[in-house]
């Protein structure tokens, strides 16, 4: 079977005495999760993932992760597991806390930057995406944002965006993303971009998910697990 756990094309080879195809996996998570339900309470694996899709200078078809997962605990807990890792790795590596990359300053000083997706928006487009009741008029005002012709390929992107979150997420990605530098949390995802999370305790339509942005690119994903399966 396919070791699954994320949304991404196997890569599929085939195995000459045993006579059939197996797949290399996209993700360590459903063997962890089946430990973490087997009454494992925390869990870890950096291991090697295979994904046979897009390559660019920011996506490898083969790359190693480390995959972690925490009975009784959230996305904060997670969020602070994250700083100490990378702290504690670049001390132990460079022996300091303000690293240079390619030219740039890099402080992982703690506590990093916490910022809600909605927030960086508002503050580098001075647009509020609570505000729109629909898709539409969030197009509308994204394209204004966006200056982009209409037949290239980032106006088809955010046409092909079906909700406010989508639209809000392609806004995000195209204005925001390159600009977070230093060190990042970018919290509290829309629903709809984000499946495998658990709905925010406070805030309708938002998850309790967070991404990890350096140097404008991510480097860590994480959640509070999505545990109802009705929902699910």
């Amino acid at each position: 079977g396919e070791a699954g756990g994320a949304e991404a094309r196997p890569f599929i080879t085939h195995h000459n005495s045993l006579q059939r195809d197996l797949y290399l996996r996209i993700a360590t998570e459903l063997h962890l999760k089946r430990m973490l339900v087997g009454g494992l309470e925390k869990v870890y694996e950096i291991g090697r993932i295979f994904r046979n899709e897009g390559i660019s200078t920011r996506h490898n078809p083969e790359f190693t992760t480390i995959e972690m997962y925490e009975a009784y605990s959230d996305y904060e807990s997670m969020m602070n597991l994250a700083e100490e890792i990378v702290t504690r790795c670049a001390m132990a590596t460079t022996g300091k806390l303000k690293i240079d990359y390619q030219g740039t300053e890099i402080s992982l000083e703690r506590p990093w930057r916490r910022e809600t997706m909605h927030r960086l928006v508002e503050e580098a487009t001075g647009v509020d995406f609570n505000s729109f009741g629909d898709v539409e008029s969030a197009k509308n005002a994204a394209k204004g944002l966006l200056g982009f012709k209409t037949e290239s390929s980032e106006n088809t992107s955010l046409q092909a965006c079906s909700s406010v979150g989508h639209v809000l997420n392609e806004v995000f990605e195209t204005v925001v993303e390159s600009t977070l530098v230093q060190p990042t949390f970018v919290l509290d995802y829309p629903v709809e971009i984000s499946p495998l999370a658990k709905p925010h305790r406070r805030y309708a339509g938002l998850t309790e998910r967070f991404e990890l942005f350096v140097c404008g690119r991510e480097i860590g994903n994480a959640f509070s697990e999505l545990t109802d399966p009705i929902d699910q």
